[in-house]
């Protein structure tokens, strides 16, 4: 079997493009970042190439490659990495693509569920006709794995959709906006300022078989004429204290606004934003997320 070494070593973010040119240049088939600690971390724009404060950095080297002198070339010529800790670890050859889809399964939020693409005959044979959304989990935010994700995905499952129209303010991989159409929405739009996202909720309508017609994947700028009866924005405080104005245009009189992406000790900051225009129907919490819905007085 092959064997690969790999080079790790948990650094600030200020380091991690540094560290990761200087393992490419000594001869690094790849370099990749993990979460040191658990952090959720999100892309707040197209620009924005955000980074874990305690982020990982795993550089793979050939076998034959010395980690010993890897290391001591970088101290040597980095003098910045001299405190730095590294540690190396024999890789064998695994099948990748395996290893990632092992960490991703069906979920179930009351009768709708959420499964990854690659299971979906596996689901078809054991439960059926259930409410399901096939997904590829991938780089837009929104595999169902995080509180808040988890949360909309709730609200979505217990609310009564038909007839309504819906709109996934920052839909990322579009899960929120095809779990609304598997709980009847008419209309739903999904909507990002991201490409990839757009790209991603496109994919992953492939691999349902809701009506086509039903779902308008649209940049955030093109939204100016759309009216929603209910809007679900999973982002994060600030954003969405910068959106009270547009996300309120956005909604037809009395309509529903579901926020999340919103830290306990933030909740009170959102709402004071919405106030004016919104009555606080019901709050949501999940680890230390919450989710909020709101009404619109007007």
């Amino acid at each position: 079997m092959t064997t690969h070494i790999q080079i790790s070593a948990t650094i600030a973010p200020d380091k991690i493009d540094l560290l990761s040119d200087i393992f490419m240049e000594l001869g690094a088939h790849a370099v990749s970042m993990t979460d040191a600690k658990d952090e959720p971390l999100f892309q707040l724009s197209p620009e924005d190439q955000p980074h874990w404060q305690h982020t990982t950095v795993h550089a793979l080297f050939d076998e034959d490659f010395s980690a010993d002198h890897i290391i001591a070339q970088i101290k040597e010529c980095y003098p910045l990495f001299l405190s730095c800790d590294f540690y190396c670890e024999k890789i064998g050859q695994k099948n990748w693509v395996l290893e990632t889809q092992k960490q991703f399964h069906a979920q179930q939020f009351g009768s709708l569920w959420i499964c990854p693409q690659w299971e979906r005959k596996q689901f078809k044979k054991i439960h059926g006709k259930k409410k399901v959304v096939f997904i590829e989990p991938g780089l837009a935010f929104g595999t169902g794995t995080h509180p808040t994700t988890q949360l909309c995905l709730t609200w979505i499952a217990n609310a009564k959709l038909h007839k309504h129209t819906l709109i996934d303010y920052g839909c990322g991989s579009g899960i929120l906006a095809l779990g609304a159409l598997a709980m009847g929405a008419q209309t739903v739009y999904a909507t990002d300022h991201d490409d990839q996202a757009l790209e991603s909720t496109h994919n992953n309508l492939a691999y349902n078989t809701f009506d086509p017609a039903k779902l308008a994947i649209r940049k955030t700028d093109a939204m100016q004429d759309v009216k929603a009866d209910i809007i679900v924005a999973n982002i994060l405080a600030n954003p969405l204290i910068e959106l009270a104005s547009t996300l309120k245009n956005l909604l037809l009189p009395h309509g529903k606004l579901i926020l999340s992406g919103i830290l306990s000790h933030d909740a009170d900051r959102v709402f004071a934003a919405y106030q004016d225009h919104f009555t606080r129907v019901d709050i949501q919490h999940q680890d230390e997320w919450v989710l909020m819905e709101l009404q619109s007085r007007q």
